[in-house]
């Protein structure tokens, strides 16, 4: 159970720990274990959500890579700050996003994406990766490809609006917002709605345990 840096660094140079395979475990709520893992399992408890910097318009929060991805989804809605309401109740951490580029009606984590830190697996080092350096697709990023199993994530930087743009044009949001009789549309009436379908449709991993969503919508080549 990884609850600071300098614990995950220890881990990585421990001789012991170079001999076995190993994995990182966020929440959990993907993975359905049907037998024991022969290794290693590193849990991600990186904790905190902190305002680092803002603006008149834009606002900076930092989350650690153990917290989980709703909670700070709520933490933000209370605080007014607006991009990731409609990313609400995907299960799972902070941590686990940037890795397939979380997304959910109409939303995805690089809209609002500024930054993250990432412990490099080889050398023990911190490094700070940009949007750019992240090279994120449709549920993709680099560390599905090139950087996969170099480096485990410590934290996440996020880019939030205080004037919010509502995305309420995907799926079912804008009726449910109107079954929901809302009269004034906010980041958390959008958030509320998000949440009233998703329980509406998929199982709660706490009660059910499943492998989560795995599938990911095709991709057409545009007509010449």
């Amino acid at each position: 159970r990884i609850e600071d840096v300098q614990t995950l660094q220890a881990l990585v140079a421990d001789k012991a720990w170079q001999h076995l395979p190993w994995m990182v475990l966020g929440g959990g709520s993907n993975v359905l274990f049907v037998k024991d893992f022969e290794g290693l399992v590193i849990h991600m408890a990186l904790d905190g959500i902190t305002t680092i910097k803002e603006d008149s318009t834009q606002v900076w929060v930092k989350a650690g890579a153990g917290v989980n991805w709703h909670q700070l989804v709520l933490h933000c809605i209370a605080h007014d700050y607006a991009g990731i309401e409609n990313l609400s109740l995907i299960p799972g951490t902070v941590g686990a996003a940037p890795i397939q580029n979380i997304g959910a009606y109409g939303a995805a984590l690089s809209d609002v994406f500024d930054s993250l830190e990432a412990l490099e697996v080889r050398s023990g080092t911190v490094h700070t990766l940009s949007k750019a350096d992240c090279a994120f697709g449709y549920r993709d990023s680099i560390f599905k490809n090139t950087l996969k199993g170099q480096y485990i994530i410590l934290s996440v930087t996020l880019r939030l609006q205080k004037e919010p743009t509502f995305k309420i044009d995907y799926g079912a949001i804008r009726a449910t917002l109107e079954a929901m009789n809302v009269a004034q549309l906010s980041i958390k009436a959008i958030s509320d709605a998000v949440i009233h379908i998703r329980q509406q449709k998929l199982p709660d991993p706490a009660a059910l345990g499943n492998a989560g969503s795995f599938f990911k919508n095709p991709l057409l080549p545009f007509p010449q």
